[in-house]
């Protein structure tokens, strides 16, 4: 019995230090559709997280999407700094093949941007495969910031 309890007690402990030590790191903000097959020029919206208080930072005003040339994706993302502080980001656009796989692009770099407050941006990009049906924009907090 006493074992048990001590067990217990132990598995306690070590699910609070994983918790505890993950909370914080390693967290992207993602922003993507919530049916990846969506063509409209206003897809749902399927998640937004944001790590480090990014939540209470940014606002996605709007996600718009058409097609170019015919075949290629392009995308818009309308981002807004609801804070009283300049937000330092880094972002990372991945374009998506209709079964969901990552296509390698040039896009796959993390960009740098900074939004003052209350000013909204722009992100924006054109896909450069025509099989390229999905997105997914990464957000993340600028590393110096």
């Amino acid at each position: 019995m006493k074992l048990g309890s001590i067990q217990i007690f132990l598995f306690s402990i070590l699910g609070l230090l994983l918790v505890s030590s993950c909370a914080k790191n390693g967290k992207v903000g993602t922003v993507s559709k919530k049916d990846a097959q969506d063509q409209s020029s206003k897809p749902e919206i399927n998640k937004v997280e944001f790590g480090d208080g990014l939540e209470n930072v940014l606002d996605v005003v709007r996600i718009t999407q058409g097609k170019v040339d015919g075949d290629l994706l392009r995308i818009q993302v309308e981002l807004k700094n609801i804070s009283s502080r300049e937000a330092l980001l880094t972002h990372k656009l991945e374009w998506l093949d209709k079964e969901g796989f990552l296509v390698k692009d040039t896009n796959l770099v993390w960009k740098a941007l900074m939004i003052r407050p209350g000013e909204s941006k722009m992100i924006e990009s054109v896909s450069s495969r025509p099989w390229v049906t999905a997105f997914r924009l990464k957000i993340q907090p600028a590393k110096n910031s």
